[in-house]
Order: C-alpha cells, then structure tokens, then sequence
C-alpha cells in the first residue's frame, strides 16, 4: 500500500531527482574512465595514474549498479548531533545496505545517499537507539563529513531512523522505525510458495544479522555462522563479502552439491556479489578444475563422503607411484596409490574418489582457480568431509578469508563433530576465529521448527536455542501416517494432490536412497503425479520433486513428503535423527511422514519424538 503522506512525497522527488541526476551522470563518468584509462596506457609504468583510472572505472560501476537496481538508499536518518568540540550540526542522509558512499547535488546542497556498512552511520541505522558513534580515520578520510574538524567522537542528540520502501522506481512508503518495512516483507514472502531461488531473507536483513555483517576485526580470518535450518545463514555470508571484502576481490561460493550451487548462483547478485567477483562451485566441480582430462561418472549430485584413510596416508602412497606429470600419468598414480590402501576406482571416477582426488591436487600443486580467491564461502559446511577441507586450504592462498555457514545438526552419516576440527583442518589458530550464532528461524514455522527443537535436544540436550519467528501467516503442519504396506502409496499421492488443491506447490517427495527414486517415480506418474527427479545435477525448477535427502541440502518446499522412514532408513542413531532434522527443515508449511505400519513394517524411533508433544525448556 502506498504511503501519501508529505515526507513520502518529499522522498519521492528526492529520489526523481537522483534518477534524473544518476541518468546524466552515467555518460562523462564513463568518458572520465575511458580518458583516464587512455592517459595511463600511454604512460605505460605511472602507477598513479593507473590508480587514478581505477578509481574513476569504480565510480562508474558503482553508479551503474546502483542505477540498474533503482535503489540507492534504504533507510534515513534525520536529527542533531554534536562533535567532538562540541559544536551542534544537523543530519538529512540516506544509508544504502553497502556500496560506498555517493553523494549528489539537489538544490544548494549535497545529498548523501549512499553510507557503507563500515561507516558509524550505518550502526546508527541498526541501532537507533545508541548515542555516541566512533569515526575512524578511514571514514574521515573517506567521507570528509559533515567538514575537516575533529570528528572521531560524536554524539547523537536526537535522532529519528526511518525505513524507506522502493517498489517499481516509486516510493511505497515510509516505515517510522527501522526494521519495520523487514518484517512486512518477511510476512509477505512467507505467503507466497517457494520458489527456485534462495529463502525468505535475499532482500532483507534483521539487526541481529546486520550486526554479524558489521563484524569487525582485522585478525579474523574465519566466520563460523552457525545456527538452526531458516536463519539467512547463507545470506548473511554474501552480505559479509559484499560490505567487508575490498571492490571487486574476487571469491568461491562452494556448495557440497551442484543442487545446491544452482539454487543460489543467480541470487548471489542480489546479495551484493556480482557475477564477475564470486564463482559459484560444488565440491566436485574443484576436483573436476583440478583433473579435466581424468574419466569422470556422469552423475556426481550427491554428498561427497570423507576418505577413509587421511592425507598422511594418500600422501605417501602418492609418493609411492608418482612417475611423471600427464594426466595419464597422474591417473596412474591416483589408481596405484588407492589400490595400496584398499581401494579400487572403477573406469570413471565418482563420488568416493572426490576428497582423495582433491588431496591429490593440491599435493602437485595443480593450477588454482583464476583469479586467485582472496576469499571463499562454504555453504552448508557441515557436509563438506574433511578431507577436502584439507585439500582446498593447501591448493588455495594462506591469505584467503573464510566464511563457514552451517548447522552441525545437519550433518548425516559422515560426522566433522564439532566446528574445531574445520578449524583444524583449515589451519587456522583459534584466536583468527569468530563464532557467531543466528538464533531465528524465518523460513520455519512454529510446528516444523518445534518438532525440529526436539529432535535437536534429543540429540544434544546442552545445544543453544532457537525459535521461530512469529510473523508466519500459519503455525505449520508436521504429520505421521503408518499404514499398511498396499495402501502407502495410494495414501502417499493423495498427501500430494490434496497439497496442491490447497496451493502447496513446490513439493519435495524424499526417498532414503537413489535406488529408490526409480521405483517411486513409476508409482506416482501412474498415479497422476509428474516429478522431477532431482539425481542427474539440474536445477530445482519448481513444482513437485523427487529426490534423496542430499540433493536437496540447503533448498526449500511448501511441503516435504518422507517416504519409508523406518528404522533401516532412520536409524536410533544421532545420524538417524540428524537425517530426519535436515528433511522436516526443507518445509516451509508442511511436513508428512510415512512408514508403513507394524507388524511388517518397523517405523523409525525417533517418529516419537518428532509426535511428543512441546514441553518448556529452562
């Protein structure tokens, strides 16, 4: 609903105004650039004028960008403040989520439309209620604001932080508190379906998030986000790079599954990592870089499992083989080398060979990814085996920056314990290491995410908390059926149609391993149900689709439909519950388990938990 009052009129013709201005603007920057570029060309060795044409390629880019979103401010700050003399001066500025600064001309003044995240003002913004602000001498340098006087120290006096909505080049409204317009959004995602793209939160940030994202510390070298299924994890790892790392470094997002890495490429621009700074990969597709010409199985979607013997043990048998450096020697030394420690590769390599082969490259010292990483994000990092862990921090720089998002919940049959080993394995001293813990859950609802807390405690009854937030336009389903063994599918594809009469749309159907999607997907299309069958790496493209719990780590469904989750499948183990934890937090408004009923069927242990009904937690 549009907002008429005069302030949203006013912001509107500040925001006609900068459009108009970004439009004239945009054509002498580029000439600025390309004069600049020339002069230096010319010059040849000038490094100074080869910064300075760095400098204006930035400037433009960065207006580019900013003109291609139609969105240069998110939020204002209005009111008095007093500097480190003590002199009072006012304060009309607009505060972008990141980018830096970026100020035009409107009547006979400047407006500041555009404060990085590294700026006090942006604090400001996160917490209006905070009264003194510490500016440092890059931010003088930078901004030269409000004038050239002692500034490091000011103070607020009185301050008003409002959130300004854009929709469609118009100013929909203005919010009297920060966070306000975020959590109608929120409201409004979580009514819509899922979609094939990233969660509810690719747009907007809470503060909690925002204060990870302005995490300082320049001895930091690795981010741990850690928390429960639903908290931005991933989200808030691509804000951190787009507001922390330097313009234009470049960077990996890896995933443990190409799934997983097609479900987030084509949002990572709208986290503020634009295409040319973040490659997108999985686990398998660094093996791959690293051994192009090696015989390669088709189908490599699955969850890359650790090696059983560790990188001592390949390295001697490595050594032991090694005979020269072509592929086809390289390959012989990788089969000679696993046939010492007992294993044999078939003719084409696959999953099992991933982590060794990995280890393998970075111990020859195989090209690394161009250009170099200056840092790497790794989603869903508690199903990356530790191997490679291992392998990807000897191929890549010592001086790359890390940042790990994941939920220790969620790791399955091949279990890293706790976030130290990662640690260990990327050889990084625990004083370089920040641990931060998101505690809301926005994609799951209160009865997903309750039933999800129980499993959670029944496997580690000390671990930290958790809730969900309390925005869901419904509570959630979470339901159990045993039936018998004639009628489970019959009962299965009714589950499915009476979600998608009720507008449940994109479905994932969850079988406990690959050789039993074949047997699934003739029963449902025989019934009327068409699925895409998530085994072979494309993408979820929406709608209902059928799939083992791995190829889907780190999506989201309306509804997620468990088939067969008995006691072989889901065990009494902490694997069982863990596997069980990961399925449910896939859903986003309902949950149905199958299994077929005693006394020939033997449903999983950990159903009871799952059905037990919520207790108070001290």
């Amino acid at each position: 609903m549009s907002d008429h009052s005069p302030d949203a009129l006013n912001e509107q013709e500040i925001f006609d105004a900068w459009r108009s201005w970004a439009q004239q603007e945009l054509s002498p920057r580029r000439d600025r650039a390309d004069r600049a570029y020339k002069r230096a060309m010319q010059a040849r060795k000038d490094e100074v004028l080869w910064q300075h044409a760095e400098i204006m390629e930035r400037s433009h880019q960065q207006l580019q960008d900013m003109w291609a979103r139609r969105d240069p401010y998110f939020a204002r700050i209005r009111g008095q403040m007093q500097d480190g003399v003590g002199d009072l001066f006012a304060v009309d500025l607009r505060v972008h989520r990141y980018h830096r600064s970026e100020l035009f001309p409107l009547g006979n003044r400047e407006e500041m439309l555009d404060i990085s995240h590294l700026a006090p003002l942006a604090d400001l913004v996160r917490n209006p209620a905070q009264k003194d602000l510490e500016v440092t001498v890059r931010d003088k340098d930078f901004y030269q604001w409000p004038e050239a006087r002692n500034i490091s120290k000011i103070r607020v006096i009185n301050c008003v932080v409002e959130d300004i909505e854009l929709e469609d080049d118009r100013v929909v409204r203005m919010a009297p508190r920060y966070g306000v317009i975020f959590e109608d959004r929120v409201r409004r995602r979580l009514q819509q379906s899922a979609e094939p793209a990233l969660d509810v939160l690719a747009d907007v940030l809470d503060r909690e998030q925002n204060a990870i994202i302005n995490h300082r510390d320049p001895n930091i070298r690795l981010i741990i986000l850690d928390g429960p299924a639903g908290t931005g994890k991933t989200v808030v790892a691509a804000h951190r790079i787009a507001v922390a790392a330097p313009p234009d470094s470049p960077g990996i997002y890896l995933s443990p599954t190409s799934t997983l890495r097609d479900y987030v490429q084509p949002v990572l621009p709208r986290l503020g990592i634009e295409r040319r700074r973040a490659r997108a990969l999985s686990v398998v597709d660094l093996a791959t870089m690293m051994w192009p010409d090696f015989p390669w199985a088709s189908s490599l979607n699955a969850i890359v499992p650790d090696s059983s013997w560790d990188k001592e043990a390949w390295t001697q048998a490595f050594s032991a083989h090694r005979s020269g450096s072509s592929a086809r020697e390289w390959m012989r030394t990788y089969r000679q080398a696993a046939a010492d420690l007992g294993h044999t590769p078939g003719a084409q390599f696959g999953l099992i060979d991933v982590a060794p082969l990995l280890w393998m490259g970075a111990w020859a010292h195989r090209p690394r990814p161009q250009p170099d990483p200056l840092w790497v994000i790794i989603d869903e990092a508690q199903a990356i085996p530790r191997l490679a862990y291992e392998a990807i921090a000897e191929w890549l720089s010592p001086s790359v920056s890390w940042i790990l998002a994941g939920d220790l919940m969620q790791q399955g049959v091949q279990e890293l314990g706790e976030w130290d080993a990662i640690e260990k394995a990327l050889k990084i001293s625990p004083n370089q290491v920040s641990h931060l813990w998101l505690r809301f859950s926005y994609r799951i609802p209160p009865k997903i995410h309750a039933a999800a807390e129980r499993l959670r405690l029944a496997v580690k009854p000390d671990a930290r908390g958790s809730e969900s937030v309390s925005w869901h336009s419904h509570a959630g389903e979470v339901a159990v059926s045993l039936v018998p063994k004639d009628q489970y599918a019959e009962r299965a594809k009714t589950v499915v149609t009476t979600w998608i009469e009720a507008g449940i749309v994109a479905i994932a159907i969850l079988v406990p391993s690959a050789d039993r999607i074949s047997p699934w997907d003739t029963v449902l299309r025989q019934g009327g149900i068409a699925t895409q069958v998530l085994t072979t790496g494309e993408g979820y493209r929406g709608g209902v689709a059928l799939a083992t719990l791995d190829a889907v780590r780190g999506l989201e469904f309306d509804g997620v439909l468990l088939l067969e989750v008995d006691d072989h499948a889901y065990p009494k183990t902490k694997a069982g519950a863990r596997n069980l934890y990961t399925s449910l937090t896939r859903a986003r408004r309902a949950v149905h388990l199958f299994s077929e009923a005693p006394p020939h069927g033997t449903p999983s242990s950990w159903l009871a938990v799952i059905e037990k009904p919520p207790t108070s937690r001290r």
